[in-house]
């Protein structure tokens, strides 16, 4: 007797950046609908399900390509905005879950936090009304990868920063250091 072998339905196929986006932005909306819930076995359940998308391979990926490309002043990819502001929404949800039931996460978390920390300077080719947006309410931990946005912003902004510096290098100037923001 001579075996056939038939497959069923279309061919499998990896899905593309946009469609694994879409998917974790889906993760995304479910825990924060788990949060504005408030029942802990669900913000816990669906910050699971959030978390196991941020630390994918994918992400990582893309947030490396981002921050090389902040640093280095290269093109950066397309979608690369999209993924740092997913990445810093998805951490921001993940943060007021572990506050709200899912306390259970925190060593995840901080795993996570050191995992992408690689990453750090992808954070700040977001503009700083989309890395607040991203936040929501969030206040972010100023010493992990995502919180990088709001450490800069909090201290001299870049163009005091160069204004002094080309101070610091006329040898005739005496520099003036601008107030620090409170």
């Amino acid at each position: 007797m001579r075996m056939v072998t038939m497959r069923s339905g279309a061919p499998s196929r990896r899905p593309d950046a946009r469609e694994t986006l879409a998917q974790m932005w889906r993760d995304l909306e479910a825990a924060r609908r788990a949060l504005a819930r408030g029942r802990p076995s669900s913000v816990t359940h669906t910050a699971r399900g959030l978390l196991s998308s941020l630390s994918s391979v994918r992400v990582r990926v893309e947030l490396e390509h981002a921050a090389a490309a902040f640093a280095e002043g290269l093109d950066e990819k397309p979608d690369a905005e999209q993924w740092v502001y997913f990445a810093v929404a998805a951490r921001a949800t993940l943060d007021e879950a572990q506050k709200n039931g899912a306390s259970v996460l925190k060593p995840d978390l901080e795993q996570l936090d050191e995992w992408l920390e690689d990453a750090r300077e992808a954070v700040l080719l977001l503009e700083p009304e989309d890395y607040k947006e991203a936040l929501a309410s969030t206040v972010p931990n100023l010493r992990a990868w995502w919180g990088e946005r709001a450490r800069l912003d909090g201290g001299l902004s870049e163009i005091e920063l160069e204004r002094v510096l080309g101070e610091l290098s006329d040898p005739d100037a005496r520099p003036t250091l601008p107030p620090l923001r409170p």
